[in-house]
Parts: structure tokens; C-alpha cells; sequence
């Protein structure tokens, strides 16, 4: 099967570029507006923060698993880079970077791959930890190579600490509730 030069293929069907494009702009706009928020209320540990991932959560959740879970992925990270880039830029941004197109990816993944029924909280909540533990973990391989002062104990409990603030507190339990609030209409809606 060929490529029209509208479309990009993914299995079952055809998946437009405009669509995928506008996936990736509203997670970089849904994402930046979110950290603008969250950020403002700084660190309380060693690279521990709340980011609100439950932005791009929800919309991988409405999506099939493949070039819209990239594309979401891609646009996240996106948001977060073009916030680095106005904060000042950093050595381990390009790392930090992969990390959010990887461990959104893996939510996609998990949700829709791996789990049997990914309207179920448990694997919302499994999707939500995994994604947020894959991107802390390039963070913390980030603290370790860049970070002048920091050991391998700072490092794992950045891991844990964002593992948790991303995964759980802004991640799994209002994705849990917005879901079950929104109901079915909003996959009908976006999916």
C-alpha cells in the first residue's frame, strides 16, 4: 500500500497528516499552558517537580497506539523544549527531550498495546506510571552525566520523586476522574 501525499499509513487504515498535526500542536499547546502553571510551583527536591502529564495522557488515551501516540509525544516534548529554550537552555535538554517522546510513547504503548481493556483504572494507572517512570529515568541519566554534584542516590530518588508527581499525582489520578467524567463522548469525539 502506497502513501498518498496527504496521508501516513498505520495498521487498519490511514491516518491523515493534518491530523497528526494537529494531535502534535495540541499536545506542545495543551503542555506549555499546563507548565505554566505547574511550574510556578518550583522543585521540592533535587529535580523533583510536578508536570501536568495528564495533558498529553488524555489525549493519548482517545488515540490508536502508533503515529498520533508519536506525534503527541513529539509535540509534549516539543512544549517542554520551546520552555527550556525561553528558561535557558541546558546540556542535558536534548536528553530530557527523548525522554518525554519515549515515555509518552510508552503510555501510548502500554494502553493500548499491552493492556487488555484500557478504559480499566488499572491500566490507566499502570500506563500513567510506566510513561512517567521511562521519562524520569532519561532525566536521571541526564542528572548524573550533567550534574556536577549529583550521586546515584540523588539521581534514583529524582527517578522515584518525578515517577510519582508525574506519573500518579498529575498523571493517573486526574486522568482517572476526567475520564470517567467525560465519559465515552470524548474518545468518540477525538478518537
Amino acid at each position: 500500500m502506497g502513501l498518498s501525499p496527504g496521508a501516513a499509513t498505520r495498521e487498519g487504515g490511514a491516518v491523515s497528516t493534518r491530523r497528526l498535526t494537529a494531535l502534535g500542536l495540541a499536545s506542545a499547546a495543551l503542555f506549555m499552558l499546563g507548565l505554566g502553571v505547574t511550574e510556578s510551583l518550583g522543585e521540592f527536591a533535587v529535580d523533583v517537580d510536578f508536570k501536568p502529564f495528564v495533558l498529553p495522557y488524555l489525549l493519548l488515551a482517545t488515540v490508536r497506539y502508533g503515529l498520533p501516540a508519536l506525534s503527541i509525544g513529539f509535540g509534549a516534548a516539543l512544549g517542554e523544549g520551546l520552555l527550556d529554550i525561553a528558561e535557558g537552555y541546558e546540556l542535558d535538554d536534548p536528553l530530557g527531550f527523548i525522554g518525554y517522546v519515549v515515555g509518552f510513547v510508552a503510555f501510548g504503548w502500554y494502553l493500548h498495546e499491552v493492556a487488555a481493556d484500557p478504559t480499566r483504572t488499572r491500566s490507566l494507572v499502570a500506563a500513567s506510571v510506566l510513561g512517567a517512570f521511562v521519562q524520569a529515568s532519561f532525566e536521571g541519566v541526564a542528572l548524573l552525566a550533567f550534574g556536577s554534584a549529583t550521586g546515584v542516590g540523588q539521581a534514583a530518588a529524582s527517578v522515584l520523586g518525578n515517577t510519582v508527581t508525574h506519573g500518579i499525582v498529575l498523571g493517573a489520578v486526574p486522568l482517572v476522574a476526567l475520564l470517567a467524567f467525560l465519559g465515552p463522548r470524548l474518545r468518540e469525539t477525538l478518537g
